[in-house]
């Protein structure tokens, strides 16, 4: 995938989401990514604890762009440490150009100040002891047993002393814009005995709410942002197909209207809970096909799907209860890791998709071949709604276009593929 489609004015990227981008990146993109202003941020200890990947910061660094080194928050990593995030950047530098002398000490110091300032587009405020730019700056104690002994010979062995054996404990005293922050190891502006006691506080009540939320998959998607209720009753039904060329046939009756037709390749993986009142976790991976039988657009989401069913109708026509949706935009790994299910199913399929009219009322048809597991071509009808009377009466079309695409009512099917991979 090209870069510039992450390019913003005066934009600041994560050089992890630049790393699954920019392997192969060419010139041009560099020369996209510079007129754009880009500032980049490595987080390496992030990169690593998400497993999000590693980024080619020699190859950025050699094309001129401005890479600073930052920490991505608490959330990805824990500590913080400005000391272990410059000793792991010119660590990673090395392991991934396969070379030693990448990165060197005094580089990935460099992008902890004046090129993490260009980054943020403050250089011309800060990032260097200059006149007339604020006076930024933190002493930092050379003495300590884990930094001896000291080497003279070679100017270069100061940059190597505080990136590769220098901790943040050795800190002594920070200033910010020319203001004593902390003198001495002392903090002069916060009580930090005050400021851990508040912490352990919002630790607590924090513990209290997550224990709670680990006992529901429905608050952990909420939890995760973007989620949303769909329609609460969902009418569909299926039948087996021996010749599904029949179906795309009888969607050119008169009696059908095609609103709109897509072509889907669909990975599903379920989750499955010891809890079975949870219903089941479903992880999509949409790939669009266009005419020319390539893949457009690959769109990601979380479905939850809830075991309770409302009632069957005439034909065994599926009344189902409320389903939730979020967009999935973490790895597979990243919500097993999360959900912690007790099982999975995988099931490949390849969808035809229409939107169709029929009597007034609207219904998608999906002709599915559900490749893995093998279990042959289905004929799929469904419609959502608020309504429980509107839903009855949508069962009943939902018969009848069974009977016009060719399947028999003797046939129908009202399990989900989860349930016939699995033999439910």
């Amino acid at each position: 995938m090209p870069v510039v489609p992450y390019v913003k004015k005066q934009g600041l990227f994560d050089a992890k989401v630049l790393a699954a981008h920019c392997v192969h990146i060419d010139d041009g993109e560099i020369r996209t990514l510079m007129h754009a202003g880009a500032g980049i941020s490595h987080n390496p200890s992030s990169n690593m604890k998400l497993a999000s990947g590693l980024a080619p910061v020699a190859k950025m660094l050699e094309a001129g762009l401005n890479v600073g080194i930052g920490t991505d928050g608490a959330a990805s990593n824990n500590d913080l440490d400005m000391f272990e995030e410059m000793r792991l950047a010119a660590f990673v530098a090395k392991t991934v150009s396969n070379d030693p002398t990448s990165v060197p000490a005094a580089t990935a110091l460099k992008m902890a100040t004046y090129l993490g300032a260009r980054a943020l587009h403050l250089g011309t405020v800060t990032g260097s002891l200059e006149a007339g730019k604020r006076a930024d700056l933190i002493l930092v104690d050379i003495t300590p047993l884990h930094n001896s002994p000291h080497f003279r010979r070679d100017q270069e062995n100061a940059y190597a002393q505080l990136v590769y054996a220098g901790k943040a404990a050795d800190v002594t005293d920070v200033m910010v814009n020319g203001k004593w922050l902390m003198h001495d190891r002392e903090l002069l502006t916060l009580n930090e005995k005050e400021l851990i006691a508040a912490a352990q506080e919002y630790a607590r009540k924090i513990d209290i709410f997550l224990t709670a939320r680990e006992q529901s998959v429905f608050s952990k998607l909420v939890a995760l942002g973007g989620s949303a209720e769909e329609e609460s009753f969902e009418v569909q039904v299926k039948v087996n197909l021996a010749n599904p060329s029949t179906v795309q046939e009888a969607i050119k009756k008169s009696e059908i209207e095609v609103l709109r037709k897509k072509h889907y390749h669909q990975h599903d993986v379920y989750f499955t809970f010891s809890d079975t009142t949870q219903g089941w976790l479903r992880y999509r991976e949409d790939e669009m096909i266009d005419d020319q039988e390539q893949i457009s657009t690959v769109r990601s989401r979380l479905t939850l799907i809830g075991p309770s069913r409302e009632g069957d109708f005439a034909h065994d026509v599926l009344l189902s209860r409320i389903r939730y949706f979020a967009p999935a935009e973490n790895s597979l790994r990243f919500y097993r890791e999360y959900f912690k299910p007790t099982g999975e199913t995988s099931i490949d399929k390849d969808r035809l998709r229409w939107l169709i009219r029929y009597k007034e009322e609207e219904f998608f048809i999906n002709l599915d071949h559900v490749e893995n597991p093998d279990l042959g071509y289905y004929i799929e009808v469904k419609s959502r709604t608020w309504s429980r009377g509107d839903a009855e009466d949508k069962a009943r079309y939902s018969s009848e276009l069974i009977i016009l695409l060719g399947g028999s009512l003797e046939q129908t099917i009202t399990k989900d593929y989860v349930e016939l991979a699995n033999g439910i």
